[in-house]
Parts: structure tokens; C-alpha cells; sequence
């Protein structure tokens, strides 16, 4: 069973080692990351950014404007292309909805940061 985890171990440590050289050999360039993620290598740290897109910005202002609404019971119908989810398979549609419910759950938060801090 120790074997397995020193096994474990060691693959984690040569991944980590990989990752380190890639940000290295880039010298403090940006190297581009998985999904919306950019990480940037500056004096020996990574820093971790998200892409915003004008997607992203015209869907928070959406979730801004349904929320300002009050009690809104239906948020997800009135934040969701209905054009292009009736065109979706079924697989695409369910992760179309789960990547919609994180998204308004991450601008409902940031929402309610920005509107205790004002």
C-alpha cells in the first residue's frame, strides 16, 4: 500500500516539476492555461488570472439587472439563450445549464460584495 502512495507521490512531484520548467522556459511570458485561465510567471510566483470576455461581462450585467428586480423566481430562464439551447443535444444542454447556474452563483456573490461595499 506505501508503494502505491510513494508511487502517487512521485508522479505528482515530476507533473509539478513539468508545469515549473513550461512557466520558466517562457521567461515571465504569459503561458496560456486550461479554459478562461491565463497564469503569469513574475519573480518566481504564478499568478492565476481570469479571461474576462464581453460574453461574461454581458451575462453579469444581466444577473445585476435580474437581481435588482427583488425576489426573482425564475433567474436562470431569464439569463439563458433560448435560440441556442434549442439547438443543443442533450449532453450540451446539461452542461450549458450547470456552467449558467456557477456562472450566476459567482455574479450573485460578486454582486452582493459590490453592493455592501458601496
Amino acid at each position: 500500500m506505501r508503494d502505491g502512495v510513494d508511487a502517487l507521490k512521485r508522479m505528482a512531484q515530476m507533473a509539478k516539476n513539468r508545469l515549473r520548467n513550461k512557466v520558466n522556459e517562457s521567461e515571465n511570458k504569459t503561458v496560456k492555461g486550461r479554459g478562461n485561465f491565463k497564469i503569469l510567471q513574475t519573480n518566481g510566483m504564478d499568478i492565476k488570472s481570469k479571461i474576462i470576455t464581453k460574453e461574461d461581462t454581458k451575462l453579469y450585467e444581466k444577473v445585476v439587472a435580474v437581481l435588482s428586480e427583488g425576489d426573482v423566481f425564475d433567474p436562470l430562464s431569464r439569463l439563458m439563450d433560448t435560440r441556442a439551447y434549442n439547438k443543443m443535444d442533450d449532453c450540451a444542454k446539461e452542461r450549458y445549464l450547470f456552467e449558467l447556474i456557477d456562472k450566476y452563483k459567482s455574479y450573485k456573490e460578486k454582486y452582493e460584495r459590490e453592493r455592501k461595499i458601496s
